[in-house]
């Protein structure tokens, strides 16, 4: 039966059906088409992501870097991506949510724990993200690395994060912490 919808499927239909479900899915799956791309402005090692950007951040883990979010209005998308690779120390960057905003409990992202992969879950209230790579070449979230942040419920950030890893990365090799805070 799946071949039989399958291949009734038209690529046209598709493509169609696809660019008209809005920018927050279509960015959650990896196509950034409608956003500007832009550096933000740094300034005493913090800046201000922008709005349906996508946010190119040079990171080395050499300085600390604070990033915060825009107001989480509903439809909101905010690309961030890494775009050095963050082997340069074991300085923080951090994401926080403006105001009273935070992320959506429950949120699921990748960290490293024993050399190993693993996943921190949101608590309700938690407004930050916290990266703290490892000066080595095993992290696994170097440049190229993506997070991808829409609202569906104002005040609420939901994240999605596409970790690329470091080129030292091998099984039980994996370095560096991504956690949520408040």
């Amino acid at each position: 039966m799946n071949e039989l919808i399958l291949s009734k499927l038209e690529v046209a239909d598709f493509n169609a059906n696809f660019a008209s479900i809005g920018s927050v899915p279509r960015a959650i799956l990896g196509d950034y088409t409608g956003l500007s791309v832009g550096t933000p402005s740094v300034a005493s090692n913090a800046n201000t992501l922008v709005v349906n950007q996508v946010n190119l951040q040079t990171f080395t883990g050499a300085a600390a870097l604070t990033s915060t979010l825009p107001a989480a209005t509903v439809g909101a998308v905010v690309v961030l991506i890494i775009t050095e690779d963050p082997a340069g120390g074991t300085n923080t960057m951090t994401i926080d949510c403006a105001g009273s905003d935070a992320f959506r409990t429950g949120s699921v992202i990748p960290t490293t724990s024993s050399n190993k992969m693993a996943y921190d879950v949101s608590t309700a209230g938690e407004t930050s993200i916290v990266f703290t790579p490892t000066n080595d070449t095993v992290n696994f979230l170097s440049y190229d690395s993506t997070f991808v942040f829409t609202c569906l419920e104002a005040g609420l950030w939901n994240v999605n994060v596409n970790a690329k890893a470091d080129i030292g990365v091998t099984a039980g090799a994996a370095t560096g912490t991504l956690a949520f805070a408040s």
